[in-house]
């Protein structure tokens, strides 16, 4: 059940942000080990001028600097080594998709048992 939310600036025209995140969540549930429909991710595109670094603020997305912001909620249960191997497939290939190599950051956050409902029942470990 990873889910994948984005935050970024504007991106090049020539970007297919859905292309992107379709290519992505199938990177994560072959990392995850889950079907690809158990994967889902979202994108927020920010407004222009209102993502800063420090003092620099971007209009559009930079290819080194202002990286997209994710946060990737999976499932407990998953080795250090496990969750590494999902954060680098998801930010290698959603970076390579967007055409900004290296320029990805994303956090990885636990989803406990019996704090997430899905459908309609509260899923368990």
């Amino acid at each position: 059940m990873p889910v994948l939310h984005i935050r970024a600036l504007p991106q090049k025209e020539n970007v297919d942000i859905q292309s992107a995140l379709k290519k992505t969540t199938v990177a994560i549930s072959e990392a995850y080990g889950c079907d690809p429909k158990q994967v889902w991710a979202t994108w927020q595109e920010l407004s222009p001028g209102f993502y800063v670094e420090g003092s620099n603020n971007a209009d559009i997305q930079p290819e080194s600097t202002h990286p997209p912001i994710g946060e990737l909620i999976c499932f407990e249960g998953k080795s250090l080594p496990e969750i590494e191997r999902v954060l680098k497939v998801a930010s290698s290939t959603l970076s390579k998709e967007l055409g900004i190599p290296g320029n990805i950051f994303i956090t990885y956050r636990e989803a406990k048992s019996g704090q997430v409902i899905a459908g309609d029942g509260v899923i368990r470990k």
